[in-house]
């Protein structure tokens, strides 16, 4: 019987030995699982807000290209129109054709009195004491370096944080059948 009872608390010792094993194996399962857990949830909130990220993007992208699409089809425009209307652009043409007139009618009075016998001397005209062809030189070159006050204030706009927004503003656009390329923003 005492054989019977070693057996038994032999057993009895075992199987506390594998129940704790067990009750172990249990526990780190659970504490796996639960990183698992933490990590799942981790991983989904970094794909939630990648996923917000991308809708941002998203939305910036769309804006972006309507702004293109309005620069292309209105800014272009209305800036040619406003340089083709501009104060620089009309003072510019008026003292070029007036320095061109001036030089083409020097050039036709010399050709006049070299046929002429006339006892006056050239110098008496107020054409002849002015350097036309250098004043028409001086025209053409200052054309090269005509600068608009629109594309100065545009360049100036297009630097801000709503350049775009400012520059439909200023440009007083009111067209907005530009295929999608209406305001990207409400202000």
């Amino acid at each position: 019987m005492q054989t019977r009872r070693a057996a038994i608390i032999m057993l009895s010792g075992e199987k506390k030995k594998i129940s704790d094993e067990a009750e172990e194996e249990r526990v780190a399962h659970q504490k796996r699982e639960q990183e698992y857990i933490q990590r799942i949830a981790k991983l989904e909130k970094f794909a939630a807000e990648k996923v917000a990220e991308n809708k941002a993007s998203e939305v910036l992208v769309e804006e972006v290209t309507a702004d293109c699409k309005w620069l292309l089809v209105r800014a272009v425009p209305l800036i040619s129109e406003r340089i083709a209307g501009s104060e620089e652009l009309a003072k510019y043409m008026y003292e070029l054709g007036e320095s061109a007139y001036a030089h083409g009618r020097k050039e036709g009075y010399a050709e006049g009195r070299s046929a002429a016998e006339a006892k006056e001397a050239l110098k008496s005209f107020d054409l002849y004491r002015t350097d036309c062809a250098a004043c028409y030189a001086e025209k053409r070159k200052e054309f090269e370096s005509l600068e608009f006050a629109i594309v100065k204030a545009t360049g100036k706009l297009s630097r801000k944080p709503h350049g775009i927004a400012l520059l439909k503003k200023a440009l007083g656009d009111d067209y907005r059948e530009a295929g999608g390329a209406g305001t990207s923003r409400q202000e």
